[in-house]
């Protein structure tokens, strides 16, 4: 195998969160008593999107973006005389304690563990982070675990890799692959680095003319045969 040291983004690549963050918010609004709505998962995946999109620009921050999410997210639904901020703390709550693997996804890590090093690179609050990667019991798939909240800085900023990497022993990049779902998170910093990448992409989304990932895959068993080339 070419590459032994797997540089691993964990959500939407191993644990699904975007499926786990809408169960979230649907459970908190229901313990809110609002009503959970047809379109509203649609809405919330948009509006949730743009919100890290501009986090990763470096236009606002984490904290004002866990400040203000749900507050906004009301307003666009124009629900009136609900907490945005106890819906906030139930969300967290649910999405600490309610991790989703991949189907195959164990089975994956197990399998680069035995042809290498796997580390876990991801975005997020340390404190919610490590909640959810204990729930899981994803430690154990890993030699090291690297959180942007820890790290002072999101993918792919640079400052985040060079962190990254100088915690890594006897790196070596052409012995390395960055594997994850995001095209401007993962794949940019990958790129901006000089390290070989897979786009993880299961649903066939279209990719960007000025950022080319080195290999793209729909699912693990493609992954697998990257890597077995």
């Amino acid at each position: 195998m070419k590459y032994d040291i797997f540089l691993l983004d964990v959500d939407d690549t191993i644990l699904d969160f975007h499926g786990a963050a809408l169960a979230a918010v649907q459970s908190a609004f229901e313990a809110c008593s609002l009503e959970w709505k047809e379109g509203y998962a649609e809405e919330y995946t948009r509006f949730n999107a743009s919100l890290w999109a501009q986090l990763e620009r470096k236009e606002i921050t984490r904290e004002y973006l866990h400040a203000t999410r749900f507050p906004q997210f009301l307003r666009l639904l124009g629900i009136e005389n609900a907490d945005g901020d106890k819906i906030n703390e139930l969300y967290e709550e649910f999405i600490m304690t309610r991790p989703k693997y991949f189907d195959g996804a164990k089975e994956f890590l197990e399998i680069l563990n035995e042809q290498g090093r796997v580390y876990f690179l991801t975005n997020g609050t340390q404190r919610i982070q490590r909640a959810r990667f204990d729930a899981a019991d994803l430690w154990k798939y890993a030699k090291a675990t690297f959180i942007s909240g820890e790290a002072g800085a999101d993918k792919p900023a640079k400052q985040y890799t060079d962190y990254v990497l100088a915690r890594i022993p006897d790196f070596e990049r052409e012995r390395a692959i960055w594997i994850g779902d995001s095209l401007t998170a993962d794949i940019r910093a990958a790129v901006d680095a000089g390290i070989d990448c897979v786009w993880f992409n299961p649903q066939g989304k279209a990719g960007k003319e000025d950022l080319i990932p080195t290999y793209e895959a729909k699912d693990y068993q493609k992954i697998l045969q990257i890597l077995g080339e």
